[in-house]
């Protein structure tokens, strides 16, 4: 079977389970590799005392989010990095927090563009630029994106 339940991709992320990435499938780990994204946001809640919930935050914060992009082609140091997130030795419960924000197609490229910037910085890059003037950045790039 090479499904894995969420529950255990999340207890092996708060036991800072690093090496169980090279004991998965192939299968297995495109699974995964697949819901970085939502396994960072389980991540980056745990339901205990305030500084535990505040941990995690941090954590996923500095070790996964920041640098998300720049490693999105070495999976195997994604997988670390999230564990280095949980690595709290205990198991707890992971809730699924929603953004409530929506990135527009801009922002999105902007962050390829500029893997190390924040969210914020890239709408606000986004806000101060006209649409024509993000076309031309996008170009200047090698992307054509006036289709």
């Amino acid at each position: 079977m090479d499904k894995i339940p969420l529950k255990d991709i999340l207890g092996a992320i708060d036991l800072n389970a690093r090496s169980v990435w090279k004991e998965l499938t192939d299968a297995q780990k495109k699974s995964i590799t697949q819901s970085f994204y939502v396994l960072n946001r389980y991540a980056s809640f745990v339901q205990g005392n305030r500084q535990e919930q505040e941990d995690a935050v941090l954590k996923t914060n500095e070790f996964f989010n920041k640098h998300y992009m720049a490693w999105k082609n070495d999976p195997e140091l994604q997988w670390q990095l999230l564990c280095l997130c949980g690595n709290t030795g205990k198991i707890f419960f992971h809730k699924f927090i929603y953004l409530k924000t929506i990135v527009s197609k801009n922002v999105e490229i902007l962050a390829k563009l500029y893997p190390n910037r924040k969210l914020d910085e890239l709408a606000l890059l986004e806000k101060i630029n006209t649409e024509e003037d993000l076309f031309d950045l996008f170009e200047d790039h090698g992307l054509d994106v006036r289709k």
